[in-house]
């Protein structure tokens, strides 16, 4: 429900009012009430990062021996299909043959 009163008039029971399974379960919300009650009012996840971190854990073990980090990067970034990150290729610095008389 989401409701801060209704968590506070749960945990203010007496615990041996509860059978036993409830009562260590009563004693972790107390001891993460505040946490609980920012996660009424805050609706942040870490879903998505940990979604993120498992699809790059699974391109991992897939794509072993990949050679080249930027195209283990590139293979990342292509899976994660974000429109807002640009891959741009590494240039390649080529030597002049009048730098190499030097």
């Amino acid at each position: 429900m989401k409701d801060k009163g209704e968590l506070q008039a749960l945990l203010q029971r007496k615990l041996t009012s509860l059978p036993f399974k409830l009562q260590k379960v009563q004693r972790t919300l107390r001891q993460h009430q505040t946490e609980i009650v920012r996660s009424f009012k805050y609706h942040l996840s870490n879903g998505p990062i940990e979604g993120t971190n498992n699809k790059i854990k699974v391109i991992k073990r897939t794509a072993y021996g990949f050679r080249n980090f930027f195209h283990f990067r590139v293979r990342i970034l292509m899976a994660l299909k974000n429109p807002h990150i640009m891959v741009v290729s590494p240039q390649k610095t080529k030597i002049s043959p009048s730098s190499r008389a030097a």
